[in-house]
């Protein structure tokens, strides 16, 4: 049994087609436990609709989508309810249908949920012994991009079982995402809504090497990491413009390195800068943004230029070649100083 505290935890369970397995978990989690459930049948129709009528005589609470809506829109609509039916509570535990949760995991987030009011508690699995490989290699991959893409660095960024502090809930319902991206959107959000990180060690179950999971590793995936390599595309795309300016300038229009440098800058940062705050920051960094970020491209430009300079007399490469490593490296500074500086707020 959990520790007492006075406001409840509620357990949301989106299921889709589920089997037998939610049962015993609602049964063990209200039966043995005394906890609330709400689970939300994500369009399952007439053919699973014996399970979740033996949910709600063990006592669960059941939200029902006509149609399947995706994972995303199932955890929103869970929240949405949850918020409106027990207004007081100290917040929900998301956990998936398919039994790689057990309870015991369950109790402990809601044990550290009211611990760490402040922050999202992941259950976060080891990925050590008999894990199948699209799981294993798909966090590792995840997680150091993700890592990358926010500077937050989490153990297991695809874990279905975390607890959301009840502060952050009418947040988590505006976020974007109607499938398993909406999971990592929420990720991406939490230095938006000021939301730290603590990590609960789980179990690492997969049943039937993961075969009850809806989860397509190529169209989902797809989905998540495009989410994530939004935070590159303005660079990518900046850079392509300052080099062919620089090009253009040193080439066609026979101006020096040092100028041709300082011309494609100026043109690009403007294509960076708006880039950056309205299509990959969300529009933050509130008013001082565009100082920190001029300040930042002046001090980067002038230390840019002194390099293109300097480099072709000490390397055996052309002021045209030169640039691209220079521009790389500064790239690299840049993006963490603008993640955590310049768009911070």
């Amino acid at each position: 049994m959990t520790k007492t505290h006075n406001a409840r935890a509620v357990v949301l369970i989106p299921a889709y087609k589920p089997d037998e397995r939610l049962i015993e978990l609602t049964r063990e989690l209200i039966e043995d436990n005394g906890l609330t459930v709400l689970l939300v049948d994500d369009g399952g129709q007439e053919a699973y609709r014996h399970i979740f009528d033996a949910c709600r005589a063990l006592g669960a609470e059941v939200v029902v989508h006509a149609v399947n809506m995706g994972k995303g829109r199932a955890l929103k609509t869970g929240i949405n309810a949850a918020m409106l039916k027990w207004p007081d509570m100290a917040g929900i535990v998301t956990a998936d249908a398919d039994g790689q949760h057990t309870p015991r995991d369950i109790l402990r987030l809601i044990d550290a949920l009211h611990e760490h009011p402040d922050k999202l508690v992941l259950g976060s699995r080891a990925f050590t012994g008999d894990v199948p490989f699209k799981s294993r290699w798909g966090n590792r991959i995840t997680r150091f991009v993700y890592a990358l893409a926010s500077g937050v660095h989490v153990g297991d960024t695809q874990t279905g079982l975390r607890a959301l502090p009840a502060s952050s809930l009418p947040a988590m319902v505006r976020i974007d995402g109607e499938r398993y991206e909406y999971e990592m959107n929420v990720l991406l959000q939490l230095r938006d809504m000021r939301l730290g990180v603590y990590e609960v060690p789980i179990e690492t179950i997969y049943i039937d090497d993961n075969a009850g999971s809806h989860f397509n590793p190529v169209r989902d995936a797809l989905r998540i990491y495009l989410v994530i390599f939004k935070y590159l595309f303005s660079s990518i795309a900046s850079f392509v413009i300052d080099y062919a300016l620089y090009w253009l300038c040193l080439h066609t229009l026979g101006l020096s390195a040092l100028v041709s440098y300082a011309l494609a800058r100026l043109i690009s940062s403007q294509v960076n800068y708006h880039l950056n705050k309205h299509a990959v920051f969300g529009g933050r960094g509130g008013k001082s943004a565009m100082v920190k970020y001029y300040t930042l491209c002046v001090v980067q430009s002038a230390l840019g230029a002194g390099l293109v300079q300097l480099l072709p007399h000490v390397l055996p490469l052309s002021a045209t070649i030169v640039k691209i490593p220079v521009d790389l490296a500064l790239f690299a500074v840049s993006y963490f100083i603008q993640r955590d500086y310049v768009f911070d707020k």
